[in-house]
């Protein structure tokens, strides 16, 4: 997969209506592929929200099957990003409570033994968190911070430990806490991040990118919404309302992303980076991170 080809996203949720987690057939998961190809990605990770274990293999097996034999007008899966279950309580945003766990060799050899994770996203200050990085790293997968209270201390620890990016910089950790300070400083660590205009403002966005754009990561961390207009729409066991903009929960609470890269690059753009260096941040760099770029 080429520059020429079209991006990568690292963080897809669903599309088109279709939620990953909970789609029922084939069709439904080869209508939300299309539908992110004709939004110009050619390769994407598919995530999958803190759910059931029973939740999580009837997914991926279903996933799987498509992956196997996809069309040209289909962007291509390249694999499974987890986006919990050992997530932060305080962090967890529209993640459920009842279904957060601590990293125990268990649970992560479980994780582990699903076809083609190329991702974890996991909060490390959990007990047995660095452990757990250790173990993940070493099996060839990424581990990526998020949905996490850490501060500069467990930061570093994490990333020592292996822990080689962060998901979705600023959202799910402290705004200006060590975190993101310590990602900003390593220069061998990558930062995915959310540039929509509503996960986070531009003057953040310029903090990053003035310090690291050669370490970003753009993803859109679309939802089943993504690709439509306004509406109520599935994610997980939840309903997700878009309304000005916006993924909603019916509470209130930010859900997840119904942008476009290009619209990202575009925004990247307008703020003064031209395309010629953000190109990589959604085509090259993504690829390298989940050893994909063969």
């Amino acid at each position: 997969m080429s520059q020429e080809t079209g991006f990568v996203d690292l963080h897809v949720n669903g599309h088109a209506g279709v939620d990953f987690l909970t789609a029922k057939n084939p069709d439904e998961i080869r209508k939300a592929t299309r539908s992110i190809k004709s939004h110009g990605v050619a390769g994407f990770l598919a995530s999958l929200i803190t759910s059931e274990m029973s939740d999580l293999s009837r997914a991926v097996k279903l996933i799987k099957e498509v992956a196997v034999s996809q069309g040209e007008d289909e962007a291509k899966i390249l694999g499974f990003h987890f986006e919990g279950p050992c997530l932060s309580h305080e962090r967890r945003g529209v993640h459920a409570p009842n279904l957060l766990k601590e990293p125990t060799p268990t649970l992560v050899s479980q994780l582990l033994n699903f076809p083609n994770v190329k991702m974890i996203t996991l909060a490390p200050e959990l007990p047995g968190g660095i452990e757990a990085i250790k173990e993940i790293s070493s099996a060839g997968v990424v581990v990526s911070l998020g949905h996490t209270t850490a501060g500069r201390d467990i930061a570093e620890k994490a990333f020592d430990a292996g822990a080689k990016a962060v998901t979705h910089l600023y959202n799910g950790m402290e705004k200006d806490g060590g975190l993101v300070e310590v990602v900003l400083e390593r220069e061998d660590i990558l930062f995915q991040m959310i540039v929509d205009d509503v996960h986070v403002s531009r003057d953040l966005v310029k903090k990053a990118c003035d310090k690291a754009l050669d370490r970003l990561i753009v993803t859109t961390d679309a939802l089943a919404a993504a690709g439509l207009g306004p509406g109520r729409y599935p994610f997980g066991d939840m309903e997700i309302e878009i309304k000005d903009g916006k993924a909603l929960r019916l509470d209130g609470k930010l859900a997840g992303g119904i942008g476009t890269l290009n619209r990202s690059l575009e925004i990247l753009e307008e703020m003064g980076y031209s395309q010629e260096k953000t190109l990589p941040s959604v085509t090259s760099r993504p690829l390298k991170l989940i050893n994909a770029g063969r």
